[in-house]
């Protein structure tokens, strides 16, 4: 995390559209809860996660693989206790009804930490849930990851520490998945990713990727790059698991910079890693793809930063596209920011060219796309996006599927009527969050969460999606 966004976490605890494309019909509403809709396909009508007077923000999302009604959501919330910040919600009704379960405790071990940043979640295949957060030091400059674990979304473990470097500056860029595969060798391990500073001032950063066989109680840590020195950089981490229990760690890569202080990349490389072994070595990085970022990673017309992370899924069916992998992630076209999806059918080793998620016509902003696939091969990406403002400042959530192993996506589902202002963001400074998520409740029931700025005040999180059948 950068001393700006520490002081954006500070600050925090203290018109007219013409919608287009598929959207919500509000007489589909078929029970009290409001999270249904008939007859398919449809969108269902979006749900309230969070509200509880303070800025919520940031929202991955996981299904129990036991129980598909029972959803996790993550969050960066300031209606935790002060000083934790990063809480969790669960929903046991398949998303109608959401209750905050948790907010990660202060930890004591040499010293005051506490969480403050980047949540992530994710359950094992007996069902037991893992959460992730970034810890900070009262003093001094070291963090950390800690990781909880639960058998029922109620009682939480004490946290465990699972990423660290005794010496480097605090990690950022986090991620935390699971392996649910029962043919994996490594069926239940946790992997937990991020990038480590190295060091005060010393311009060197790393990805690391720690795991764990045994529930979260004991971790071991593994280099996945080489360590990378300023004008060099990584950043925003992300991870998968296919059926076997190859890991697949995306990231990506700055290289040279523009402005003071490091603020912009103009060249950006998406990176790509496996591991075989269950984490214990991992290939030599390769490079998916190349991005163009839009001017000190703002989101144009704003001030708003949009961070670009590279979201990967891995198809776990039995489907003809099983094995494929897929990368969400933006592009700067030059006048507007552009979702689209790459695909490596070979494990990686190469990549198509992006596939556009919205049409020609879509020349506004879309950004902060997530991606997920069910059980059948069905990949559903969702996204923020401008294009029913004028002005192109508010934005909607989208979602679109892709039937035929991500060579074309098909209908733009609208996921919701309201609009949000980036710019009302409840930090008076320049921070909305930095992603979104996504989920399969069934295989034909997509669930997406996004930042919700609609009531006027600040940033809340907001859970939709599609019933397809």
């Amino acid at each position: 995390m950068t001393m700006s966004r520490m002081l954006i976490i500070f600050l925090a605890l203290g018109a007219g559209h013409f919608a287009q494309s598929q959207s919500i019909n509000a007489s589909a509403l078929t029970d009290a809860g409001g999270f249904d809709c008939s007859p398919a396909p449809c969108v269902l009508p979006p749900t309230q996660a969070s509200e509880g007077g303070s800025l919520v923000t940031d929202t991955p999302i996981v299904s129990n693989p036991l129980n598909a009604e029972e959803l996790l959501l993550g969050s960066v919330d300031y209606n935790c206790p002060q000083p934790s910040a990063v809480g969790f919600h669960l929903s046991t009704d398949g998303g109608s009804i959401w209750n905050r379960v948790d907010c990660m405790p202060l930890m004591y071990k040499g010293g005051v930490s506490w969480p403050l940043d980047e949540p992530s979640v994710g359950y094992d295949r007996d069902g037991n849930a893992y959460v992730a957060g970034i810890y900070f030091k009262s003093q001094g400059n070291h963090g950390f990851v800690a990781v909880q674990k639960s058998a029922n979304g109620t009682h939480w473990s004490k946290p465990v520490i699972a990423l660290s470097v005794p010496g480097s500056t605090d990690p950022y860029d986090t991620a935390l998945t699971v392996d649910t595969s029962p043919k994996s060798p490594w069926v239940d391990s946790i992997y937990v990713s991020g990038v480590m500073g190295l060091g005060v001032a010393s311009g060197k950063d790393q990805v690391l990727v720690s795991h764990s066989s045994d529930g979260g109680a004991a971790w071991t840590q593994v280099a996945v790059d080489a360590v990378q020195k300023y004008p060099e950089e990584d950043r925003f981490t992300r991870m998968a698991v296919g059926k076997d229990g190859t890991v697949y760690a995306t990231w990506l890569r700055c290289r040279g910079k523009n402005g003071s202080g490091g603020a912009a990349c103009p060249t950006v490389h998406m990176m790509f890693s496996e591991s075989a072994d269950g984490g214990n070595t991992w290939s030599t990085p390769q490079q998916m793809a190349t991005v163009k970022m839009a001017h000190y990673w703002q989101l144009p017309i704003t001030n708003e930063r949009v961070y670009n992370y590279p979201a990967v899924a891995v198809d776990n069916s039995d489907g003809p596209y099983s094995g494929n992998l897929y990368i969400a992630m933006y592009n700067w076209t030059g006048s507007y920011l552009r979702v689209q999806v790459i695909r490596s059918t070979d494990g990686g080793t190469t990549w198509s060219q992006p596939v556009p998620l919205a049409p020609k016509s879509d020349t506004h902003d879309q950004f902060f796309p997530a991606i997920s696939v069910s059980s059948t091969g069905k990949v559903g990406v969702s996204w923020l996006d401008r294009r029913n403002d004028p002005n192109d400042i508010d934005y909607q959530a989208f979602a679109a599927i892709s039937e035929d192993g991500g060579q074309s996506f098909g209908t733009n589902w609208q996921l919701t009527t309201a609009f949000s202002d980036p710019r009302v963001n409840g930090t008076q400074n320049n921070w909305m969050g930095d992603y979104t998520g996504n989920t399969w409740k069934s295989d034909n029931v997509f669930v997406a969460a996004w930042m919700d700025s609609s009531n006027g005040q600040d940033m809340q999180e907001e859970v939709g999606g599609i019933r397809l059948k």
